[in-house]
């Protein structure tokens, strides 16, 4: 997993709890890295998983709200960092480019990169059913750019989340409704 997602992380901790709760984390975590992140850098998913846990227990909160919470809070650093994604498309326009454009791109800069895949299944003005396929189960993650991604482009929507599996492949179904 690309350290940007650590950093992020990292931020968006300290940012909600503090920076002591940062250190509590990363000491009561089963990381190699000890907490030491940067940007470009690659890391298992199994540390972001501990760090994650380690939060839970810390805070009390459910492993699914932090993840969701911090997805929220990424999509505004994605906005900050990459404002070109959000200019001349619609909130609908935005999710289906993540797949054939910003994953694109990311492949560019970072060819080990392991993507989620987005696949858009049905659109109408008021409805987006999109896929979301991935090796690791961080379909939370999602949800929270789903849902702060909505609020830049200051819509309300209501997103529902189904799961099934198909030829051994776990699926997460989105369907995104303008309210």
């Amino acid at each position: 997993m690309k350290g940007v997602v650590f950093t992020e992380f990292m931020e968006h901790v300290e940012s909600v709890h503090g920076p002591l709760v940062v250190d509590k984390i990363i000491e009561t975590s089963d990381t190699d890295s000890d907490g030491v992140y940067t940007a470009v850098g690659t890391y298992p998913c199994a540390e972001l998983v501990s760090l994650i846990v380690a939060l839970s227990q810390h805070s009390g909160d459910q492993i699914p709200h932090i993840i969701t919470q911090f997805g929220e809070s990424l999509s505004l650093s994605f906005k900050r960092d990459f404002p070109a994604y959000y200019e001349d498309v619609d909130y609908f326009d935005f999710v289906e480019c993540v797949e054939h454009r910003i994953h694109v791109d990311v492949l560019k800069l970072y060819p080990d990169a392991e993507l989620p895949r987005f696949n858009t299944l049905e659109r109408s003005p008021d409805c987006l059913i999109i896929d979301y396929i991935s090796s690791r189960a961080l379909e939370h993650l999602a949800l929270g750019l789903l849902q702060g991604s909505a609020r830049q482009f200051g819509e309300t929507v209501d997103i529902t989340m189904a799961t099934r599996h198909e030829a051994e492949q776990r699926i997460v179904q989105f369907t995104i409704n303008r309210l």
